[in-house]
């Protein structure tokens, strides 16, 4: 398919998405533009014009296809199941069925409901309807715990965000996993364990043992730290520290993101340098793959493990036009299985934008630093720089927020990161090897606490960020048309040039 037609469909289909989901247009309309498709199609079959009338069909039929798909599956969510128990006291029964989220004095958890107790049987159906619970530290529960909780049930309700940006659209950010109840610190029992999948409650455990290593080799906040950047640990760094990281523009490091991937990627290709370079792309794949499996697979991983397989595509092709297709076709097929993912899951869009920045922007970028002569230095810096500048719209628009020394704190800071994965993830393997373990474990401390005090540093720098900042959706548009015409206007040769892969 020509490219043409090809990001003409696909864009098309996200942007009636993205118009369903804001405002509902409904089954009518779908018919409307089936029809109009149709009709187009065929008339310009038997025109002159009929490539034309190919690129409008496929236009239309993307449109419908997406505010189709927005119907579908919002009609298939579990929205109602439990409104009649709202505001009261319910026993309910089901599975943990995703990994808990441990904060300082709480953890979150899923629960994917069984049954309600204490009810007639006949009443609505409650199987597969989800509850958000809040939770206290002690008893831990584990993925795939069954369990019975009883406390009040409600609805989530919106909030405006704290650092100046638009209201926060919680029921839509929980709707997209199909929760749409929430429990506060309802009693727990415990009935039974090992009721997931078993797959991933062998990966958690691992997880588990793996972290366990750690904390017990590495003081906090390092090993908060250590467990964030590995193993994507959801283990709070406190909120004073944490916000810190945001106003460096480092926070992508804390939680497990596609950096955090690319850097395995990198380190498994460094490892394999011997072997010929269709091996090295072959075993970076197949680490990544690996990584994600491990670290527990959830939805954020698989979106930033097929972002980095998209670049690891570049660089095997050596081709950014094939990378920018596989990246859209990829995007289009995350919103095809949930809709909901485009507007309301900000990880997918800055997962998206980083690795869009890195296949268009970046190479630009570069150019400007040509006179930088060690090449890992300069690919950092465009990296760096261009995923900034990609990011940057999206952190407005969401939080308000933008960091002034972000580009200086992540060059300082991102180099070390491949090194403090690689010694946090050797004290975790060997933990228990006397000496070996005590001594990576200092060596971790020492990256991590170099880590953490740089972002300290230069969070502390005066006028470092500006909070508040009112950044409208009309604004987020003009920015990204802004840097589609630059890219288009600096990069058509690149785009279309076949670059040798290096051997």
């Amino acid at each position: 398919m020509q490219a043409k037609y090809f990001f003409s469909f696909i864009i098309s289909f996200i942007t009636s998405v993205a118009l369903e989901s804001v405002t509902p247009l409904g089954l009518p309309f779908v018919a409307l533009l089936a029809v109009l498709s149709l009709v187009v199609f065929l008339v310009g079959g038997v025109s002159s014009a009929g490539r034309r009338s190919f690129l409008v069909s496929l236009v239309l039929f993307g449109c419908a296809l997406g505010v189709l798909r927005v119907d579908i599956f919002t009609a298939n969510q579990n929205k109602h199941t439990l409104d009649a128990f709202e505001g009261g006291v319910v026993r309910v029964e089901g599975v943990v069925v995703d990994e808990p989220d441990a904060r300082e004095k709480y953890t979150n958890i899923v629960l994917e409901v069984e049954n309600v107790l204490d009810v007639p049987v006949s009443r609505v159906p409650y199987s597969g309807t989800r509850v958000l619970v809040r939770v206290p530290e002690y008893p831990a529960l584990r993925y795939g715990d069954k369990v019975s909780f009883v406390g009040k049930i409600s609805s989530p309700k919106n909030f405006i965000s704290p650092g100046g940006g638009p209201a926060f659209d919680y029921l839509a950010y929980l709707a997209k996993d199909g929760i749409f109840y929430q429990m506060f610190f309802p009693k727990v029992f415990i009935t039974a364990h090992n009721e997931g999948n078993f797959i991933y409650e062998k990966l958690f455990t691992l997880k588990e043992i793996l972290m366990r290593n750690i904390t017990r080799m590495i003081p906090d906040p390092e090993a908060a730290l250590g467990g964030g950047i590995l193993l994507g640990v959801k283990q709070s760094l406190g909120a004073e520290l944490l916000q810190k990281f945001r106003d460096t523009g480092v926070a992508h490091i804390v939680v497990l993101s596609g950096y955090n991937i690319a850097v395995v990627a990198g380190a498994v290709a460094t490892a394999m340098a011997f072997l010929p370079f269709a091996f090295r792309i072959v075993a970076s794949v197949v680490g990544v793959v690996f990584f994600a499996m491990m670290v527990g697979g959830g939805a954020t991983v698989v979106r930033a493990t097929t972002m980095v397989l998209i670049v690891i595509l570049a660089r095997a092709t050596g081709r950014e036009s094939v990378a920018l297709r596989a990246l859209f076709l990829a995007g289009g097929l995350m919103v095809f299985l949930n809709p909901l993912i485009l507007l309301y899951d900000v990880s997918f869009q800055l997962s998206f934008s980083a690795t869009l920045a890195l296949i268009t922007l970046s190479p630009i970028i570069e150019k400007y630093f040509l006179f930088v002569r060690q090449k890992m230095l300069r690919e950092i810096l465009g990296a760096t720089i261009s995923a900034q500048i990609f990011v940057l719209p999206l952190l407005l628009y969401h939080m308000g927020t933008i960091s002034f020394i972000s580009i200086v704190a992540n060059l300082l800071v991102l180099p070390v990161v491949p090194f403090g994965m690689l010694v946090v993830a050797l004290v975790a393997l060997f933990a228990v090897v006397p000496v070996v373990g005590s001594a990576l474990a200092f060596v971790s401390y020492a990256v991590l606490a170099y880590m953490i005090y740089a972002v300290e540093f230069f969070a502390r720098v005066p006028f470092s960020s500006l909070h508040g900042i009112a950044f409208p959706w009309w604004m987020l548009v003009s920015s990204y048309i802004l840097l589609a015409i630059f890219i288009i206007k600096n990069f058509p040769d690149e785009l279309s040039q076949k670059r040798e892969p290096k051997t």
